[in-house]
């Protein structure tokens, strides 16, 4: 498994995401991305299956240009950071088909603990009697 994540802008808010990611994961599965350009390279190659790609988009143009490459992405679990929660911003984010949505000044402590669950769940197989009673923690799941 691999955890690819994207953000562009370097403040207090990308800080705190970086930190929850962090705290989730282990620093040799994550890999991260400033530009667009370079994690578009990075989907050319090979990632494993069932990766786990958190993409933070500091407005709805940037998440906008995240759609050109939606395509490539379908075999990973997409954790969407947004700028805001206007009704256009979401709508524009399911399209990426995201596993989970949080917003930019959120705490990500629930990020945090989704992010845990996903590395610890072997997706594929059926979750652990305790991991079961939580599956509505995430948030926009995939049907």
């Amino acid at each position: 498994m691999q955890l690819l994540y994207y953000a562009s802008k370097n403040d207090e808010n990308e800080n705190r995401l970086k930190a929850a990611i962090q705290a989730a994961a282990s620093e040799e599965i994550i890999e991260r991305f400033t530009r667009l350009d370079d994690l578009r390279e990075r989907l050319r190659s090979i990632v494993e299956p069932d990766s786990i790609m958190i993409l933070a988009a500091v407005d709805r143009e940037e998440l906008l240009k995240m759609q050109a490459f939606r395509n490539m992405l379908t075999e990973i679990f997409i954790i969407l950071v947004l700028p805001d929660r206007q009704e256009s911003t979401i709508k524009l984010a399911h399209l990426l088909r995201p596993r989970f949505l949080s917003q930019v000044n959120d705490d990500f402590t629930e990020l945090n603990q989704i992010v845990v669950k996903m590395i610890r769940t072997p997706h594929g197989s059926p979750p652990s009697p305790s991991a079961a009673g939580n599956s509505s923690d995430i948030h926009g799941s995939r049907p």
